[in-house]
Formats: C-alpha cells, structure tokens, sequence
C-alpha cells in the first residue's frame, strides 16, 4: 500500500473525524435548552388564555391545573415512542411519513414548517412587547424594528453553528428557570393553608353548575379551555425532530430531554394555572395576567425598607421575554431539520438538504428567517393577529403522529411484547391531540385560522408539485440510465493494472455515481478527445447533507457507496483499454468539494481537460428549475477556465436516445489504482491501490 502526501487546498472540516459528532452533537441539556425553549415560553401565553376562557367558571383552573401536566406528559409519552422508533430524527414528519403514508407525511411536514416560521414570529413579537413594557412608552411604536433586528440575530448565530447559538441563549433560559422556581415556589408554598378551601370552593362550584347547566355543559367548558390556551403545549415536538443532533446514545438521550421538557412545562403551565385562582388574579391594563400575578405574589418582599418585589417581578419578566427569543431561535433552528428531511424525500428543492460547513442547514435558515420578517412586517408585529396563525398547525402534526403511533402499536401486536400500553399511550395522545384541533378550528376559524390553513394548503399543493417534477425526470434519466447501461458489459471486474502518464494529456470527469449521464458523458468525449488523451480520471464529490449527517454510520456507508460507483467507472474503462483512475472527497459542500477535487486532478495531471454532463431538452425543465436543480458545473466552468484550464459541459439530449449507443475499444490495459481524499489536521492523505501503479506528482 503506497501513501503519498499531497498540501491541504481547502479547509474543509474532515467528516471522518470521529470526535466531530461529539463536538456538535447535544447533550440532553443543551437539547433541553435548545430545542425546549419554545414550550416554556408558551406559559407567556398559553396559560393566561385558559383562564380567561373560564371567566365566571375560574374554580375549573383547580381542574385544569392537574389536566394540563396529565395532557403534557401523554403527549411527551407519544414522542418518546417517536424517538425510540425513529432516532435518525424527523419527528412527527417520519412517524407521519412511515406509518401513515408519503401524503401524510406532507401534511405534517408542511404543517410543521408553517407552525415553526408563525414559531419565531410571535415569540419575537411577543419577546419585544414583554421587554418594552418596562421601557418609555415611545418605544413601543418601534417595535417592528426591534423585531426585525433580533430575527436577524438570530438567523445569524444560527448560521454560525447549531452548539453556539445554545450557548449564546444558555444564561437567559437558565434565568427564566431560577426566578420562576422563586417566584412560583414561593407563591405556593405561602398559601399551602388555603389549598382546603380552594378543593372545597371548587366542589361547590362545580354541583351549583352541574344543577344550573348541566355536567356536559363543564366538560364542554374545560374542553375549550384546554383548546383556547393550546399554544401551551407547542414545542413539544421539536425534541423528537431534532434527535438526530443529539448525543448518543440518542435514544436516551432524546428521551431524557423529554422527561425535562414535559416535567418543566408542567411545573410552570400547571402552577400558573393553579396561581391565578389562588390569588384571584384579574387583567389589568397595560399587563400581562403574570405581571399581575407576579406583582401579587412578591407584594410585601421587603428588607431594610427596600422592596426587592419590584426588583423581582422586572428580573422574571425580563428572562420571560428574553425567553420568547430563545423559542424563536427553536423555530429557526428545528424548521429547517424539517425542510432538509422533506428535501430529502423530494418534497422540497434538493438544496434545502445540503449542510453548510458550520453544519446547518444555511438555505433552511436563510428562508425560515426571511418567511417570519415577511410575516412580522405583514401584521404589523401584533400578537393579537399572530396567536390566532400559529396554533392551529402544530395540533394536525400533534394529531396525525398519534394516529400513526396508534396505527403502528395495533399491527404490532404479534411482535411488541408491551403493545397494549403503548397502544394506551397513543390512544390517549390521538384523543387528546384531535379534540384540541377540531376545537381551536371552530373557535378560531373566523379570526384567522382559515389563513392558517390556507398558507399550509399551498405549501402542500407546491411541495406536491416540486415532488412530481422530482419523479417525472427521475423516470427519464432511469431510462437514460436503461440505455446506457447496454454498453456495459456483464460481470464488470477491473483488470491488471497498467501506470497512468501524468505528463500526457488527461480527461478529467465530475460524476456523481455510475448512471447513464455519466457514461454518455464519457462516451461523448472519448469520441471527441480520444485520440490524445493518454489517461481517464473520475472526480466524486461524497456531499455529506442531512440525509447523511445521522452519525459516523451513515458518513462510512456514504464513503462505501462512493468508492464502489467510483470503481465501475475504471472497471467499464478498463474493459474497453483505457488508463483510469478516480479522485473522491467528501464535505458539506458541493462547490468547494468540487474546487479541491479539480486542484488535485491538476497537481497530479496538469494537462487536464474537464468534462461533466448536464440533462437537457427535457420537457420538465421550467422556468423554476433553477430553484430546484443545482447547477453547480457552470460555476466551476467559470473558476476553470479563469485559472485557464478548459471545461466543456456536455449536453444530454433525453430525447431520442439512440438504444445502442456505440462502443468504444482501445488495446489499452489499466490500473486498479484506487485514490481517497480524506481530510485531517494535518494535511491530506492520497491512497494508491497498487504501489508500482501509484501516480506520482509531476
């Protein structure tokens, strides 16, 4: 085995670094602070809505009180089911997508990606209002500005790298956490002695209203309470959708972060709930019903004739609204996971699954980011429109992962030893999850919810139009790949190797795996250059996007699959005579992996002439196709021929493909010469199959 060592041309980040995935991947902390942030803050929200639905009613709150911490945790004890089963991540768009069907999989997903862009909208709304209420009045008219302003940082740290924007928003989520223990706690623990009488009110009023209305008319009531106040239980979901960036074991992991997530949520939703009937808030104006709470709870904190109340109530309210930041940041940084997945399955344009070198999904980022601008400046920035959008979304996602939880326990029964209580658990989740939905439709249709459903609508019409232009020309280039294939021959097996010339001139072709583009390519231009070129070099770029970026697993097996579309090609040039050998490399990014491949192709040929393919004539190629199809050979072309060396890109005309393109034969032998970029620390390494065959640099 012959090693021959070459300077680093990029710095690309080495994806075989086996301490990468640990450097980025999470904790079951930091996933809590991440991806929990934007459940937490919905007590900002959520909670203050249940209770004013039980105006006159308010000794429900004792019911809804233990309901919403009973809820939260059947609806956690569903996505826990979700982690175990898909640990790759995608959450509630997988479990929709494998259990129930591609199309429900698109209704989820597109209901995500709405629900995650109204997500950083009306938390940064929300998040500035909370703050400029402790400002002068006259900043509240700039608000929209200062909504602006922060989407834009947060866009930014997250382009940065998923781990350091966590860490930026680590001391104002652990903020909002310390002081609502304090808060709440002692709010709590201060009137324990009224609990008796609370129990007590709460049973009289609950027989004066079942003898003056009736049961149904209560559970009627407690069912819209629940419905009304259902931005508590947003966020739930993104733990699951986001498992795959977690540490592993990601499993437990994931499941560990869940148990933090429900326990946290439950704790504040269900204490706020239980506070407000016991100090017998009311809406002030100018106030948020917690400011009102707060206030009450701290009133009398006084030490050496300071009031430390005031001093507390600004400290929690101000972590309360930086804390609606951090759950912006969890819809800019779960949003685009999900566009990646359905990227992946061809849903949306393939480019929203590529990773940048930070590792995160920068085109994802970049539109989730400029969609919830567009939306802030639409509305004005005012919650009162936002928080009748973004409800609704999360509740179809919520509703169709229970169903195919449901639908996957009741099959499984033959198999799953413990089915009957995971069936129990989904059953629940489904009851719970669709009663919510149809509830908060019919309350909230008239006031905003149709647009909801409307904008959801056309993504799932467009996402559904994006994947059948994926299908239409993947059944065109599989019959390009059909008749190409005929040409090669049965058995394939490379031969004895032969030394390559580096002086003499060279082909030099981009694919990306063995398939008909890359054959016609190649017979194109052997037919047109073959009669000088001495060798035949392959460039493959191993581009590591979501669908890769699992875990070392998934980077070997992409490794493996290079290597082995690689080896045809020199296998099928060989059977015909000619001198070959392949170049590969594997990064995040597609035009920078395939720059370093085009330096290394020169350094070892420097009488180089690049080719590559590109399908053409095709009745699918739109005006759109741009947006859907990476054209990255043209920007290489570009850099190409500037540092002067020739590129041609050859087109491929789909239609009228001859069925028997013609074969080529040189008597020339070839050798098994093997190559591999692999990025470190300390430069790059070249691999040679045979030593006496090894390139040398000229």
């Amino acid at each position: 085995m012959a090693w021959i060592r070459f300077p680093r041309f990029t710095q690309a980040v080495n994806v075989f670094n086996p301490k990468l995935f640990d450097n980025l991947s999470l904790a079951a902390f930091l996933a809590w602070v991440g991806l929990g942030s934007d459940a937490l803050s919905s007590s900002a929200y959520g909670p203050p809505e249940i209770y004013y639905a039980l105006k006159g009613h308010e000794y429900l709150s004792v019911v809804l009180a233990i309901g919403i911490p009973l809820s939260v945790f059947i609806i956690a004890a569903g996505y826990k089911q979700v982690i175990a089963l898909f640990p790759g991540g995608g959450g509630g768009y997988h479990t929709a997508s494998t259990l129930l069907g591609r199309k429900a999989g698109l209704v989820s997903g597109s209901a995500l990606i709405v629900d995650y862009i109204l997500t950083a909208a009306i938390s940064v709304a929300s998040g500035t209002e909370a703050l400029l209420s402790i400002l002068p009045a006259h900043w509240y008219q700039e608000r929209i500005y200062l909504d602006v302003v922060i989407l834009l940082f947060l866009v930014f740290i997250n382009l940065r790298g998923m781990k350091e924007s966590i860490k930026v928003l680590l001391p104002i989520f652990m903020g909002f956490i310390l002081t609502h223990i304090l808060v709440l706690g002692w709010g709590l623990m201060s009137h324990v002695g009224d609990v008796p009488q609370i129990v007590d009110h709460t049973v009289a009023g609950a027989k004066h209203d079942s003898m003056q209305y009736g049961w149904l008319f209560i559970i009627a009531l407690i069912f819209r309470a629940f419905s009304l106040g259902g931005g508590t239980y947003t966020g739930l979901e993104a733990v699951a959708n986001g498992v795959h960036i977690m540490r592993e074991p990601r499993v437990q992991t994931g499941q560990r972060a869940m148990t933090y997530l429900a326990v946290s949520l439950s704790l504040v939703a269900g204490s706020l709930i239980f506070l407000y009937l016991m100090y017998d808030v009311h809406g002030h104006e100018g106030q948020t019903l917690n400011a009102v709470l707060y206030n009450a709870i701290t009133h009398g904190w006084h030490l050496d004739g300071i009031d430390y109340g005031q001093y507390a109530v600004l400290f929690t309210l101000l972590t309360e609204g930086l804390l609606l930041y951090i759950a912006a940041n969890t819809g800019i940084i779960t949003a685009p996971i999900i566009m990646a997945n359905m990227a992946v399955d061809r849903w949306l344009p393939e480019r929203f699954s590529y990773l940048s070198d930070r590792f995160v999904s920068r085109n994802g980022i970049l539109l989730i980011g400029a969609a919830s601008i567009a939306i802030l400046l639409a509305t004005g920035g005012h919650v009162g429109v936002l928080v009748v959008l973004y409800s609704i979304n999360v509740f179809i996602t919520f509703t169709l992962t229970m169903a195919g939880l449901t639908h996957h326990w009741s099959a499984s029964r033959a198999t799953e030893s413990r089915w009957l209580i995971k069936l129990a658990v989904s059953v629940a989740g489904f009851i719970v999850s669709a009663s919510i939905l149809a509830i908060t439709i019919f309350e909230k249709f008239d006031q905003g919810g149709w647009f909801t459903l409307l904008v959801t609508g056309i993504v799932i019409v467009l996402s559904y139009r994006i994947y059948r232009h994926y299908k239409s020309l993947s059944k065109i280039t599989e019959d390009l790949d059909e008749t190409m294939m005929d040409v090669v021959p049965e058995g394939l097996e490379p031969g004895a190797p032969l030394p390559m010339d580096p002086r003499g001139a060279t082909a030099v072709f981009f694919v990306s795996r063995f398939d008909g583009l890359g054959l016609h390519t190649l017979l194109t231009a052997h037919r047109m250059v073959g009669d000088f070129v001495k060798n035949y070099v392959f460039l493959l770029a191993g581009i590591v996007g979501q669908g890769e970026f699992k875990g070392v697993k998934a980077i070997e097996e992409l490794k493996v699959y290079v290597e082995a579309e690689a080896a045809q090609y020199v296998a099928f040039c060989q059977s015909e005579g000619m001198a070959a050998t392949w170049f590969a490399t594997y990064a995040t990014d597609r035009i920078q992996a395939m720059e370093e491949l085009a330096k290394v192709a020169i350094r070892y040929f420097p009488q180089s002439i690049f080719f590559a393919g590109r399908i053409i004539d095709t009745p699918y190629q739109t005006p759109f196709w741009g947006l859907l199809h990476d054209e990255v050979s043209f920007i290489i072309q570009d850099r190409l021929q500037h540092d002067g060396f020739s590129m041609m890109i050859i087109p491929v005309h789909v239609r009228g493909i001859p069925s028997q393109p013609p074969r080529i034969a040189l008597p020339i032998s070839m050798p098994e010469n093997l190559v591999l970029i692999q990025g470190d620390d300390k430069g790059e390494e070249v691999r040679g199959g045979d030593e006496k065959a090894a390139v040398q640099p000229s």
